[in-house]
Order: structure tokens, then sequence, then C-alpha cells
């Protein structure tokens, strides 16, 4: 019976593949408790959702005064803007604990080098200060009323007096199941922020080349990262906020914010 052959060049490169996943995994783990200890996560990213919310308001005011009439599609444009601010926020909180500098350099002249051959290195490397910055939610102002009043609704509106209610009870719902979604993306958000925001900095370290000479080809950046763990909740609430904004448009045809549509069935 013939031996196995130890010098297989596809059964090396096999072994080093798993020794080098083995090592990131373990490195991520130690950065993930490092962060935990040192940082308010959760708190962290309240303030990011904060200055989210309040990036996707000023865009849904700013569309009004465009203006932007049509709910649907404001409201839509106001989440994307959110979206974008959220990834901002994370990139200033990732130059704030030291993972992406801003301007220049990959990290290391703040971190010191990670050694993947010791993952106990990473225990001491973080120097931040409970840095302070904005962060935010992830809608806009869904019933502003600052544009517009209710005075200046169309003519052609629909006449509340005479429907059955069908209309404000299908309203209602889709109200309901918008702000469902955009607390449950937040809370979402809140319940995972350590894991979230550790595996993002650590995915910021490893394409900066502090730990590159371990990274897997399939490595997220992080920006990926932060896809990866938003996507979901975020198209949540897009998908919410435009079947809101098309019920609220055909109950009200004339109607540019919530409140106006609301005030139809006083």
């Amino acid at each position: 019976m013939l031996s196995p052959v130890t010098g297989d060049p596809s059964v090396l490169v096999a072994s080093a593949s798993r020794e080098r996943i083995r090592l990131i995994e373990a490195q991520r783990r130690e950065l993930r408790q490092t962060f935990i200890r040192r940082f308010w996560l959760r708190w962290h990213m309240v303030l990011m959702l904060i200055a989210t919310f309040g990036a996707g308001l000023l865009a849904n005011k700013l569309m009004l005064l465009i203006p932007v009439h049509e709910m649907a599609l404001r409201w839509v444009l106001a989440l994307a803007v959110s979206y974008l601010a959220f990834f901002g926020c994370v990139r200033i909180w990732l130059a704030y604990v030291g993972a992406r500098p801003i301007y220049g350099g990959d990290g290391s002249d703040v971190l010191g080098s990670i050694d993947p051959e010791t993952p106990g290195t990473t225990s001491a490397i973080f120097h931040g200060g409970g840095g302070q910055f904005g962060g935010g939610g992830a809608s806009g102002d869904w019933g502003d009323s600052s544009v517009g009043s209710v005075g200046n609704i169309s003519s052609g509106a629909a006449d509340i007096g005479d429907a059955d209610g069908c209309g404000l009870i299908i309203l209602g719902i889709a109200v309901l199941a918008l702000l469902a979604a955009t607390a449950g993306g937040v809370v979402y958000l809140l319940v995972g922020a350590p894991a979230m925001l550790a595996d993002t900095a650590f995915s910021a370290l490893l394409a900066g080349g502090l730990v590159k000479h371990v990274r897997r080809m399939d490595e997220l950046d992080w920006e990926g990262s932060v896809l990866r763990s938003t996507w979901k909740p975020f198209v949540g609430v897009v998908v919410m906020a435009l079947i809101a904004g098309i019920v609220a448009h055909l109950v009200v045809p004339g109607a540019h914010t919530l409140t106006e549509v609301l005030m139809q069935f006083h």
C-alpha cells in the first residue's frame, strides 16, 4: 500500500490557507473583545444613528424646497442620503479608534503592528479617548409641514368625507409598518453594534496592511463589512417608506407631506 505524498503542493496550499483563516479568525475574536473592553460601542452607534437621522431630515427638507413633492420619491432619496451619512459616520469612527486615519497612512502609526502569530498583541494597541462625533438614525422627516401648507393642497385631492375609511386604515397600516421597520433596524444595529463595529475595524486593518500578509482574498474592506451588516434593515425601511408614500399619495393625491395627509382626516 502506497503512503500518502506529504509534499503534494495542493495539500500544502490548502493547509496554509486553513492556517491563515485560523489566524485571522483568532485576531478577529480578540479584537472584538478589546473593543468591547475599551469603547462604549453601543453608545457610539447611538451617536451615529442620531447623525444619520439628522442627515435624512435635512435632505427631506431641502428636497421640499426644490421642490420634490412626491412623498415616496422624496422619502427614498432621503433614506439614501441617510445611508451614505451612516457610512460617513463609520469612516469617522474608524479614524477615531485608530483603525484608518482620515489622511494618509494605514493606521500602523497609531496602532502599531499586529503579529498574526501572536494573537495577544492587539490587547493594548488602541489609544482612543472617548472622542465625540455625531451619528444618526435611518430615516428622514416623514411628516414635515414647513414647506407648503394644508391650504395649498391641490383641489383635485380625494374627497375624504365621502370615503368609507378604508384609505385611512390602509394608510395607518403602512405608516405603522414603516415605523416598525425603522425601529427594528435601529434595535438591530444597537444590539449588533459591538460585533459589527469590531468586525468593521478589523476589515479596515486588514485592508490597510497591518495584517495584510494573512489576508484572505475574499476578505471585505470596511465598506463591504458595513454593507453586509446593514443592507437588510435598510432595504426593509426603504420598501416600507415606498409603500407608505404611494398609499399616502393615493389617499390624498394633493398632499406633499404626511402631516398634510393626516390633516385631511380632521
